[in-house]
């Protein structure tokens, strides 16, 4: 039986339990995952890739998993951290599931959590949490893992979609054909987690928004505009001429 007795006064035990995540993507967010389920969530998780040997360098699996697909490698750790879990694992495309099961899932669920670079996913995430009035969480690296993003919409919370944020990059999709070639190369394990970390941040805090007297109650004020992170890995990294980092954060 896990024993959630370290997490009093952290997080409302009864409200992670009764709550439900859906994790579109493993990849990188392996871990994320795992420690989510830790701190006593019940998990909803899609996936349709393998695990590979260059994924235990970065993405924290080990050999024995290699040639799993990771959502079973995602699901045999999770059940050793919690045999009793509320735990669904869909071996599938998100972006050619069926309409009618998708449904079904984003009606039951609190957050929608986007863990994939991929901008169509993250475009129909979006559309979805939209549609169903549900907080979403997207995530991204940008090259070799300089710094990376967050970004987390909640209805009657936070002022702009997903879409308003990024809409340059929904302009380079849609209308000028760009094709994003960042790969994974150049990032570490420590990057990773790092950006996982704040995801699992944001998610306890989105939960318990509206709870009293916990450590992450009320994070948020009404009509939250900073919802747009931004985290510099690098000390060198800039974004162009406009020095994103030094211009917002004066370093």
């Amino acid at each position: 039986m896990q024993d959630n007795t370290r997490l009093i006064g952290a997080v409302d035990l009864d409200l992670m339990k009764t709550s439900q995540i859906f994790g579109i993507e493993v990849g990188g967010a392996c871990g994320l995952y795992e420690n989510l389920v830790r701190s006593g969530l019940p998990l909803i998780v899609m996936d349709f890739d393998t695990v590979d040997y260059s994924n235990v360098t970065t993405q924290g699996y080990n050999i024995s998993e290699v040639g799993l697909k990771k959502t079973k490698a995602l699901e045999n750790r999770l059940m050793d951290i919690n045999p009793e879990l509320d735990l669904k694992i869909i071996d599938g495309n998100f972006l050619t599931c069926d309409d009618t099961l998708l449904d079904d899932i984003i009606k039951g669920v609190n957050i929608i959590m986007l863990m994939t670079d991929n901008f169509y996913a993250q475009a129909k995430g979006n559309l979805l949490s939209l549609k169903y009035q549900k907080a979403a969480v997207f995530a991204m690296m940008y090259f070799r893992a300089r710094a990376s993003e967050v970004f987390f919409q909640v209805p009657d919370l936070t002022q702009a979609c997903f879409r308003c944020a990024v809409s340059a990059r929904y302009k380079a999709y849609l209308e000028e054909g760009f094709e994003n070639d960042v790969k994974s190369t150049g990032s570490t394990i420590f990057h990773t987690y790092y950006l996982n970390s704040v995801i699992g941040h944001i998610c306890l805090a989105i939960l318990h928004q509206k709870t009293e007297g916990l450590e992450f109650s009320h994070w948020f004020s009404d009509n939250w505009d900073r919802n747009f992170i931004q985290i510099r890995n690098h000390p060198g990294y800039s974004m162009g001429e406009n020095q994103l980092f030094q211009r917002t954060f004066g370093t």
